[in-house]
Formats: C-alpha cells, sequence, structure tokens
C-alpha cells in the first residue's frame, strides 16, 4: 500500500496524469461505472430526495431536482439543503414529482447502457447513503433498480492507499492531494459527481501505480 502522505509528496507523480491513466483504466472496465451524488433533507425512509447528479465514464450527465415526496425531514439536513439553494418551498412549485423524475434518470441510465454495451454500476463517496434513497426511489417509482443492489463505495477504495489502515483517513479533506481536485466540492449534486468521478479515476491510476511498483 501507498501511505497518504507519501502520495501527497511524490513528485514523481503529477496529478492530471494519474487522473488521465485511471480514467483510462475505469473506461476499460467490463462495467459501466457511473457516478451518483444526491442531496436529500433526511435519510433514506425519513426525508426526501431533492436532486440527483450523476456523470458517466462516457462523459455524458445527468441532473434532476425533486419535488419533496414526504412531509418528513430531518431539521439540519434540510437546512443544509435550503443553504445550498434546495428550497423546500421552490422545489414542491417547480421540481418534478418523484414519478417524473425517476423516469427520466432510469431512460438516462439505460440510454448510457445501450451506448456503451454494459452493465451500469453505481459509484458514489459513502455510495450506502446515495444508494439507499436512489433504491429506495425507484421503488416507489415502480421502477426495478437498473444498478442492482451492489453500489461501488469510493470512500472503501481509499481505504487500499492508506498503509495506516485508518478509517478517518477516507474524508475527502484528508485524502492525498494528488487525488483530490483542485475545485471545491459545493453541494450541488451534479458538480459533486463529477468531483467525485475525478476522485474516482485518479484513485483508480494511483492504485494502479501502486501495483506496477
Amino acid at each position: 500500500m501507498v501511505n497518504y502522505e507519501s502520495a501527497k509528496g511524490d513528485a514523481r507523480m503529477n496529478k492530471k496524469e494519474v487522473m488521465k491513466d485511471g480514467a483510462e483504466i475505469v473506461a476499460r472496465s467490463p462495467q459501466l461505472f457511473i457516478d451518483v451524488d444526491i442531496e436529500a433533507d433526511g435519510i433514506a425512509g425519513n426525508g426526501s430526495m431533492l436532486s440527483i447528479g450523476a456523470k458517466s465514464v462516457t462523459g455524458d450527465s445527468y441532473y434532476t431536482e425533486i419535488k419533496p415526496a414526504s412531509e418528513d425531514f430531518i431539521p439540519a439536513n434540510k437546512d443544509f439543503c435550503e443553504q445550498h439553494g434546495l428550497s423546500r418551498n421552490r422545489l414542491l412549485e417547480e421540481a418534478p414529482d418523484l414519478m417524473e423524475a425517476m423516469t427520466s434518470f432510469y431512460k438516462w441510465i439505460e440510454e448510457q447502457s445501450i451506448k456503451s454495451d454494459k452493465q451500469p454500476v453505481f459509484a458514489a463517496f459513502n455510495a450506502a447513503f446515495d444508494w439507499a434513497f436512489v433504491d429506495l426511489y425507484f421503488k416507489k417509482a415502480n421502477l426495478e433498480n437498473p444498478f442492482g443492489i451492489a453500489p461501488f463505495d469510493l470512500k472503501s477504495l481509499a481505504m487500499a492507499i492508506d498503509s495506516k489502515w485508518d478509517w478517518r483517513d477516507t474524508r475527502k479533506d484528508n485524502l492525498p492531494e494528488i487525488i483530490k481536485p483542485d475545485r471545491k466540492f459545493t453541494h450541488n449534486a451534479l458538480d459533486d459527481a463529477e468531483y467525485q468521478q475525478e476522485i474516482h479515476f485518479a484513485m483508480a491510476g494511483l492504485l494502479a501505480r501502486q501495483n506496477q511498483q
């Protein structure tokens, strides 16, 4: 394994080259990896998913906001969403409802799968949170989850980079600079899906170099 600090300070590693190598590795995979991020005012089963952003390894992207589907929410989560542009009142007036949003997302995933001739894989940083909402909403829309039941957790993949095997080091702020994007995490679902995909690619590239040592 590569220690986080050594990865951070290794002058032989160029961030753009590592990310480029990783993008090629992920693109060659037998599966179609789609990086997904969601924003929600609670947790799955107690709150509403308010937006979905997705970035396919093909380069295509998807974004939708969603009308709140429940009167339940966690106050701190709701306040956080409000602070980042997801006003409950605005969404109730303007956003597509759950059925429309999930049907649209389903069709987009299907198009990506046909285009690549590969089965889609749901990838996220802390996939348990995002996948649980997406899976629940597909069920509420009477649609089969095209990602299946096995999401790919990038936070867990980060463990393979750390020789200390310390779960705390998988926080985005603690990742080595070589795999951290050069822009901010905005808490817009599409921006963050794209941000996360850059981490995904960079980790794939870094781990490939590790295996060559």
